[in-house]
This record gives structure tokens, C-alpha cells and sequence, in this order.
């Protein structure tokens, strides 16, 4: 039986000696960007009353693409999708409302890509080389993490802004903001938490590496096994399929199901696996639309 406080508490220990050094580093750096441009204050009135998708980058993503760009332009509807999600997203011609990143090394989420229409949500420590990369509004805030280290980190970046639950994963941090900003509906996309032969959709920045990998002695299905099958730490079944995942991806699952059920509304889950069905509603975002039509409303 799987203690989950020890995992929690392994997972946030483990994050702190590994990046305690790098933390601090690009705080200081992201200083001058935090005073200029703020934190969550004005997205909680922005998300106000809205429907808002959250979107992952898992593997289920590919399928559920021209669902989203078909009702991206509806008013009532927001996106906010992870920086790793960010690609596959653009390269299809959606662009989100928002997208958020806690990333505290340098990746290549953003370059090569007009983000001047989308607004970053940013921890106040992530990479300074990647927030150099995004040329859209951006609004800060701190981990709810309290200690005598993470103390100093957010009294330097300032408390006013904001704090976020982690969870372990950047889309349980997304999910963390728009359930404090009285939002009418949640839809979550891609948060797959598990994988079967791969880890990311197809144009992730993790999958344009993967194919910079391939040679014709090592094609993609060689590659992707060889990465899962180092990650496969424990099972997951669901609806007769066999899943696997790891430490990171199976504390964000159990965080994400203890707290939807306390939830006031129902959580609609498009993801694959995702979460449970004992505490969200499952289905595909097309029948999402599709049962949202048929009662009669605009989605």
C-alpha cells in the first residue's frame, strides 16, 4: 500500500535539495520582471464566471486538437494550456488564453512562436531564460510551500503574489489557480498522468527530441519504449488497459481526485488516463460539445 504523505513529503524534500541553488538564482533574476508585471490579482476577475479547459500535453492531445480549435473563439470559454502543450497547440493554429509555466531550467517552450496574444502564469522562480522568450503579459506567483527556505524566497518575491498549491505537476497548479477564481466549469484536457508507450503528444518540445533521436537502428517505437519502460513504476488500469506510471505523475493523480471530491461542481476529465472516474465525469472532449448541444446551450 502506497503511503501518499510520504510520497508528498519525499517529492517536495527531494525538489528542495536538488534546486534550492537554482531557486534562489532565478529569483533573483526575475526580480526586475515580478515589480514590472505582478501577480494573480487581475487573472482571478478574468476567470471570473468562466468555462475554462485546462490543457495538459499528454498523449491523448493529438486526438482532441480540432475539437479544441473548433470552440476556441467562443467568449465564454478559456483556455490555459502548459508550456509544454504550448507547441502542439500553436503549430494547429490555436492560440490559449493562457498558459503557465514552472519550469526552473531552460527549455525551449517559446521561441520560434508569436505568444504576444497569450498571457503567462509564472512561478516566481522558474527560468529567466525561458521567461526572456515569451513576449506576451505575464503574472507571477509563489508555491504554497512554507519552510525556512521557501519563507525567504517568497518574502523576497513579494507575498502579494499569490500563492499555489503544487501538487507535484504544472497542470495541478493551473487547476489549483482557476479553482480559487469562481469559475462555473472545469474542463480538464491531456492531463493523462500515465502513459502506455509514450510521455507527450506529438510536437512537444520533449517530443521534437525525441525525433532529433531517431535513426533508422533506433526508429520512434524503439525510442519511446526504451523511455517508458524506465519510468514504468507502477500500474495503472483502467477500462481493461494497462497504464504506467511514475513518482511525480501518481502523487499529481491521487492530490487531484482528493481534491475534486470536495468539489461544489462537477469536473469533466478528457484526459486518458487521467483521473478516476470515482471523482470526475469521464468522457471524450468531442462528446464534451457534443451532450452540451444537444441540452441546449452555446458552449
Amino acid at each position: 500500500m502506497i503511503n501518499r504523505d510520504e510520497l508528498y513529503s519525499n517529492l517536495n524534500n527531494g525538489l528542495l535539495r536538488e534546486r534550492s541553488r537554482i531557486l534562489k538564482s532565478n529569483l533573483e533574476k526575475n526580480l526586475p520582471l515580478i515589480k514590472k508585471n505582478g501577480g494573480l490579482q487581475k487573472i482571478v476577475k478574468d476567470l471570473d464566471g468562466k468555462e475554462v479547459f485546462v490543457i495538459g500535453a499528454g498523449p491523448s492531445l493529438n486526438k482532441e486538437l480540432p475539437i479544441l480549435k473548433k470552440y476556441s473563439e467562443r467568449l465564454n470559454v478559456v483556455y490555459i494550456a502548459t508550456d509544454m502543450a504550448l507547441r502542439p497547440l500553436y503549430e494547429y493554429g490555436i492560440t490559449p488564453h493562457y498558459v503557465i509555466t514552472c519550469e526552473t531550467t531552460a527549455s525551449d517552450f517559446f521561441s520560434s512562436m508569436d505568444t504576444s496574444r497569450s498571457h503567462l502564469l509564472a512561478f516566481s522562480c522558474c527560468s529567466h531564460s525561458n521567461l526572456r522568450k515569451w513576449n506576451g503579459k505575464i503574472s507571477f506567483y509563489n508555491w504554497m510551500i512554507e519552510n525556512d527556505f521557501y519563507s525567504l524566497l517568497w518574502d523576497e518575491a513579494g507575498r502579494d503574489l499569490g500563492f499555489v498549491a503544487t501538487g507535484s505537476i504544472v497542470t495541478t497548479q493551473a487547476i489549483s489557480i482557476v479553482l480559487g477564481c469562481g469559475i462555473s466549469s472545469l474542463v480538464i484536457v491531456a492531463n493523462d498522468m500515465a502513459f502506455y508507450d509514450r510521455f507527450y503528444a506529438e510536437n512537444t518540445l520533449r517530443g521534437i527530441k525525441r525525433t532529433l533521436n531517431i535513426t533508422r537502428l533506433n526508429p520512434v517505437s524503439n525510442f519511446d519504449f526504451k523511455i517508458s519502460r524506465n519510468a514504468r513504476f507502477y500500474d495503472i488500469f483502467r477500462n481493461g488497459k494497462k497504464y504506467y506510471t511514475n513518482d511525480q505523475f501518481l502523487a499529481a493523480k491521487y492530490w487531484l481526485e482528493e481534491l475534486f471530491g470536495s468539489r461544489p461542481f462537477p469536473v469533466v476529465d478528457c484526459s486518458e488516463p487521467g483521473c478516476s472516474e470515482k471523482y470526475v465525469t469521464k468522457m471524450t472532449l468531442k462528446n464534451y460539445f457534443e451532450k452540451k448541444n444537444k441540452r441546449g446551450k452555446r458552449p
